[in-house]
């Protein structure tokens, strides 16, 4: 009954051979329940990890770093890297992290700026430094530039000061 909805060029052969056996099982010597237990196994194993493997890998390519959600960038990057089959570790790895943070060409730069990380553990610790350090940049800017939320301050007043006394002074 569950393999009529099954559909699609790459599964047609397959739906084919697992009808056939089911067709040959005999429901009094064999264990449906533990059959069909193996059939899930079976197709999970042979198209649904599969898929969602090839799911994690194209989202990792297309995956970029929002400012200035960075924790959020470098933990949803190593969880699809991990889906994906990727050693976060790897080469490969580096350049996808990378290729993320090219949607943010100044921290991209900051981060490629000498000493360059020798590892992705360097690379990304590298990257959140620089990323909070914008942010607490961003901050102080927002607080402390309060001529341009408020007008310009009010000039500046000399204490008064009585005039100097002109002319020569008095005789004793």
């Amino acid at each position: 009954m569950a393999l009529m909805y099954i559909k699609g060029d790459k599964v047609d052969q397959w739906v084919e051979r697992i009808a056939k056996w089911w067709d040959t099982l005999n429901p009094i010597a064999h264990n449906i329940h533990y059959t069909w237990t193996l059939f899930l196994e079976a197709f999970q194993k042979q198209y649904l990890n599969h898929a969602k493997q090839q799911w994690a890998g194209i989202k990792l390519e297309t995956h970029k770093l929002h400012f200035p959600l960075i924790d959020k960038y470098v933990a949803e990057f190593e969880d699809l890297a991990t889906l994906a089959g990727y050693t976060v570790g790897s080469a490969e790895t580096v350049n996808l992290f990378l290729k993320g943070l090219t949607s943010a060409p100044d921290i991209f730069e900051k981060v490629m700026d000498h000493p360059a990380p020798n590892n992705y553990h360097d690379l990304r610790e590298k990257g959140i430094s620089i990323m909070k350090a914008r942010q607490l940049v961003n901050t102080l800017k927002r607080t402390t530039n309060l001529a341009a939320r408020f007008g310009p301050p009010p000039p500046f007043r000399t204490p008064y000061r009585p005039p100097a006394p002109s002319g020569p002074p008095p005789c004793p």
